[in-house]
């Protein structure tokens, strides 16, 4: 048997699904491939249980870059048992018929149903999301989901923890803090609407750094600017470092697990804190998003700091619809009280 999955990105929706991938290729012992955007497919590099990365330019994934998709799909055509839709919409549920076999996916309308063999209704927010992902093995009929194996897969290789070790020995860092403020700043995304507000994330270095702590500010290439800004505002040259695009996403992943805490936002970043275990060393700050659908259960009351319930709406992570004009997230959240 060959199943084939479609996932456009992003990382951290990639990382929640492994837990499915690797379910489905334990059970089964089936050919296991992927299609998926270029830059959240450094989430998967290496995963034991993908037998093949099919990488398109997050482009493709777009409506304008439909022709494209539908040529790297067309190539694929009858050579799948089963395809699975990571994505909600239901256009790529239509898209994935180009490539034959029997489609399962998602649906939050009637008109979705009718193009899929088996379905999964997304419909609440209060649940996790990885859970989710293993309702497709669930209504596949291919196999039972186990609900209770829910660990993220993420592949650290000798080479990955040797670059983190080398930087910790040339710095000769005993403990500190990893922050991370990113989130809503992807492909697919542009307002930044999961970070924290300047003040909150200036407040919270300030407040770590007074405490004596070394603190690194990591994140991908584009928050190197970010925190090259927090620097130039808090005078700690030597405890404050910005590590923003140096490492990858697996050495990334490492360093977090090294650090004596680890404050992030909901962003990618944070599925890597729970890659890692770190459990109650990990501070997660939520704004326009429910942490009930991003964290496992057992994250939600030593982790999760969320002050905007009453602001939030539900359809940001249902369909991505944003409000207008967009609430001030984060004006309830007092810093002091997560140090």
């Amino acid at each position: 048997m060959k199943v084939l999955f479609i996932k456009r990105g992003a990382i951290g929706d990639l990382l929640l699904a492994t837990p499915l991938i690797r379910q489905l290729k334990q059970k089964l012992n089936c050919q296991l491939d992927i299609v998926v955007g270029k830059a959240a497919s450094c989430a998967l590099i290496n995963n034991p249980y993908l037998d093949r990365q099919i990488i398109l330019n997050d482009a493709d994934f777009t409506l304008k870059g439909a022709p494209r998709l539908a040529r790297g799909l067309l190539a694929l055509r009858a050579q799948y048992d089963y395809v699975l839709v990571l994505d909600k919409h239901w256009y790529f549920n239509l898209m994935a018929h180009l490539v034959g076999g029997k489609v399962i996916g998602y649906t939050r309308s009637r008109f979705a149903h009718r193009l899929l063999i088996a379905a999964v209704d997304y419909v609440d927010i209060t649940r996790y999301h990885g859970l989710y992902y293993l309702d497709l093995l669930q209504v596949s009929g291919l196999a039972a989901a186990d609900y209770q194996d829910i660990e993220l897969d993420l592949c650290i290789t000798i080479s990955d923890r040797l670059a983190v070790e080398e930087f910790i020995l040339e710095h000769k860092l005993n403990n500190f803090t990893v922050v991370i403020n990113s989130g809503g700043n992807n492909a697919y995304e542009t307002k930044g609407l999961r970070m924290l507000p300047t003040a909150k994330i200036l407040a919270l270095l300030h407040g770590l750094l007074e405490q004596g702590k070394t603190v690194l500010l990591a994140g991908s290439k584009i928050d190197f600017q970010n925190n090259q800004a927090y620097l130039q505002q808090l005078n700690y040259p030597e405890r404050l470092i910005n590590l923003a695009g140096q490492f990858n996403l697996a050495a990334s992943s490492y360093l977090i697990g090294r650090s004596e805490h680890f404050y992030t936002t909901d962003c990618g970043a944070m599925h890597l804190g729970v890659a890692r275990q770190l459990g109650a060393r990990m501070t997660a700050f939520f704004g326009p998003s429910n942490p009930a659908h991003i964290l496992p259960a057992s994250y939600l009351a030593q982790s999760a700091i969320w002050r905007d319930q009453q602001i939030y709406a539900p359809a940001y992570q249902l369909d991505g619809s944003q409000q207008t004009p967009e609430p001030e997230y984060f004006t309830n959240l007092d810093i002091n009280s997560c140090l």
